[in-house]
């Protein structure tokens, strides 16, 4: 499950980096008012808005970096409490 998680983060990772450098349009592509200003209202709702598009791939990424740490610190758990558990009957 871990590996599939890895492989989730590396993919949506590449897309948030491509797009951290692709996805603001850099100018008002005719130089007119109309372009100018859907210029700055895109970059500032889809790519600087704390609730836009940009950020939610981001927070995604981020749950995902959670859920897969969280999914070792419970296998790391598993398997100390279970050498344990084998330690403990061993002796038995």
């Amino acid at each position: 499950m871990r590996t599939a998680f890895e492989e989730a983060i590396s993919e949506v990772q590449a897309h948030v980096t491509r797009l951290g450098r692709i996805g603001f349009i850099p100018d008002a592509w005719l130089g007119d008012p109309v372009s100018a200003t859907v210029q700055e209202h895109y970059n500032a709702a889809v790519m600087e808005a704390a609730d836009g598009p940009y950020a939610a791939l981001v927070a995604y990424e981020a749950e995902l970096v959670r859920i897969r740490d969280s999914l070792q610190l419970m296998e790391d758990h598993y398997r100390r409490t279970e050498g344990d558990n084998a330690a403990r009957w061993g002796r038995m």
